[in-house]
């Protein structure tokens, strides 16, 4: 068997970009998908599969099927529209053979039922009707956002290494081909960070090198600064409590504001799932809630490697102030 061919430094560069986008991808990932809790669901219902398929496909149903008994599946629409917009049927399925199409139930009587274009082909509504579960008011899901949000942040991530590395070799090397080699060599000795570069007195002619000096700023703070103004956007979009860093301090107008965007946000994801609870609780006579997450501060936290304390003191009592101010 050959040799394997050694990586150049491009195939590097484009092997870090693709991990640094997947990464950020999936923290970003595992905040949307920890975010509510569903509770007194039946056994044979799955939560993280039903907050993934919001999440992928910003729609899910919940169910009544034999022979699994309550069960929630992807959902597409199909049918006709109701006067308010809403499909009169979806599509459930999952994997294996669970494909089966459903009336959406909505808690109305069947006079009201039909005025809004419903099917009813039948008396057994507990094996043809569904719960259609919306991941906010437009059936939208959060996987396109947060894919736009990890790219940003890769971006932004991958700037600060390149300005990094050109602190350690800002300048450009002219050299002939005879002496290429050797001077790739000499960079990457540079790169892994080699105290010593040695090389070879017989072949290497200072004299046929010349360099550029690239002048390289040290942007690495600033990018900084946009990459946690980036972090704190996508806690703003998912609904979630977040400080708008600034090294001055905050007013409180602006917290406020903050705040109000947030909370509108979280009621964006949370109502539609309200909603569905009630509805699923009102057709099957059952007590599920959903909820956010009471630990969801700790689950930032430990997914966040990229977003540092660094208000000062007065500014968190600022904040803590008007926490306790508003409940």
């Amino acid at each position: 068997m050959g040799k394997r061919k050694a990586r150049n430094n491009l195939e590097d560069a484009v092997l870090m970009n693709n991990a640094t986008y997947f990464d950020y991808l999936e923290r970003f990932k595992r905040i949307a998908l920890s975010m509510f809790e569903w509770t007194n669901l039946p056994d044979s219902m799955d939560a993280r599969y039903l907050e993934r398929c919001l999440y992928y496909t910003g729609q899910a149903a919940m169910l009544y099927l034999e022979p699994y008994g309550y069960i929630n599946t992807k959902s597409a629409t199909s049918g006709k529209l109701n006067l308010y917009g809403l499909p009169t049927r979806i599509r459930c399925f999952s994997y294996g053979e669970i494909n089966t199409s459903r009336r959406v139930f909505n808690g109305v009587s069947d006079a009201v039922a039909e005025i809004n274009g419903y099917e009813d082909d039948t008396d057994d509504k507990k094996s043809t009707e569904a719960i259609l579960v919306l991941n906010n008011w437009e059936g939208m899901a959060t996987a396109n956002t947060i894919e736009l949000f990890a790219y940003r942040m890769y971006t932004v991530e991958r700037a600060i290494d390149v300005n990094i590395k050109a602190q350690k070799t800002p300048y450009v090397v002219l050299t002939s081909e005879d002496e290429r080699l050797s001077m790739i060599n000499a960079m990457n000795q540079i790169d892994k960070n080699s105290m010593l570069i040695v090389g070879e007195k017989n072949t290497f002619d200072p004299n046929a090198i010349r360099t550029l000096n690239t002048q390289a700023p040290y942007i690495a703070d600033k990018l900084t600064d946009y990459k946690h103004s980036i972090w704190n956007e996508f806690l703003t979009f998912m609904g979630v409590d977040n400080i708008n860093e600034k090294r001055e301090r905050l007013v409180t107008d602006e917290t406020m504001s903050n705040n109000e965007c947030v909370n509108l946000n979280l009621q964006s994801y949370l109502q539609p799932r309200m909603r569905a609870a009630k509805q699923f609780n009102e057709k099957y006579g059952m007590n599920v809630e959903v909820k956010l997450r009471s630990d969801i501060y700790n689950i930032i936290k430990s997914t966040e490697s990229v977003v540092m304390d660094s208000l000062d003191d007065e500014a968190v009592e600022d904040i803590e102030k008007l926490e306790v101010a508003n409940g």
